[in-house]
């Protein structure tokens, strides 16, 4: 008995967070997907089973390009994390400046501002009447203001720097995993930095690279405010689509259903992104 207890206990422990995870995102999900294959009569679900919901969303062009845009718009806003993210995660890991913290505090200040803030500052930027078109138009380059909004390249700009900390911490956590040492042992066999990069620090880090991208990926495309305020009707993204089902036109089993697209379409790109970084691997 004496043996079995700490066994006892370690499972009571894991007990706690499985059952909240399962109260909290299975049954919700379960739920959602429920919801999804309902017929909607009236725009009230009703206790009949169809299919119809996915048939409109995937047939119709404005809910497929929703879909894609959505998808599209999370891959770059990803890649553009990690790119940035980078080169700016590994000078804050290998200075030795006496100033690193206030560096790193510096790299994450922009967590201190709400992300509603930090959007609409770019608003007022790209804007019609904005701060760039005001100064195109002091320095003489443009007589007629430029329509930057809506757009989705604007909106994978506010995104890209409302998610960059995000994608800096995960990085610098890879990075100081790395002994520096093996670089220095690179360089003195004679690779040069560019050569040393690749062969070894980047391969080392591989798992903040696809942690950083997959945060940033699964943020984005979930994300709400930033197209919302960015973006317009010619630019919906798969969850302004679930807040108008939901709340403008009440029509919860398209709101679920597309809800449901959402979640498979995250978790195949996941898989993608994993079974990728395994090919690399054993390469």
């Amino acid at each position: 008995m004496a043996l079995s207890s700490p066994g006892r206990s370690a499972y009571l422990l894991a007990a706690m967070p499985a059952g909240f995870l399962l109260i909290f995102f299975v049954v919700p999900i379960l739920l959602l997907l429920s919801t999804s294959l309902l017929k909607s009569d009236d725009m009230v679900p009703v206790a009949q089973l169809t299919t119809e919901n996915f048939r409109t969303l995937l047939s119709e062009r404005l809910y497929v390009d929703a879909v894609l845009r959505t998808l599209g718009i999370g891959v770059a806003v990803g890649a553009l994390v990690v790119i940035l993210g980078y080169p700016l995660a590994y000078v804050l890991v290998r200075t030795r400046s006496r100033w690193q913290p206030v560096l790193v505090g510096l790299a994450l200040a922009p967590l201190l501002a709400s992300v509603i803030v930090r959007t609409y500052g770019w608003w007022v930027l790209f804007n019609r009447d904005g701060a760039i078109n005001d100064a195109l138009r002091a320095l003489g380059l443009t007589t007629r203001p430029l329509l930057m909004l809506p757009s989705t390249t604007v909106i994978i700009i506010g995104l890209a720097h409302a998610l960059l900390p995000y994608g800096v911490l995960t990085l610098m956590a890879s990075l100081n995993g790395v002994n520096p040492n093996l670089e220095r042992a690179a360089m003195s066999l004679g690779a040069g930095r560019l050569r040393t990069f690749a062969t070894v620090t980047l391969p080392l880090t591989r798992t903040g690279v696809i942690g950083g991208f997959l945060l940033a990926f699964g943020v984005a495309i979930g994300a709400y405010a930033t197209p919302a305020i960015l973006g317009g009707p010619a630019t919906q993204t798969m969850a302004t689509l679930i807040y108008t089902f939901m709340m403008t036109l009440l029509d919860w089993s398209l709101g679920s259903a597309m809800g449901v697209i959402l979640l498979v379409s995250s978790f195949c790109v996941l898989a993608l992104t994993m079974l990728a970084g395994k090919r690399t691997a054993v390469a």
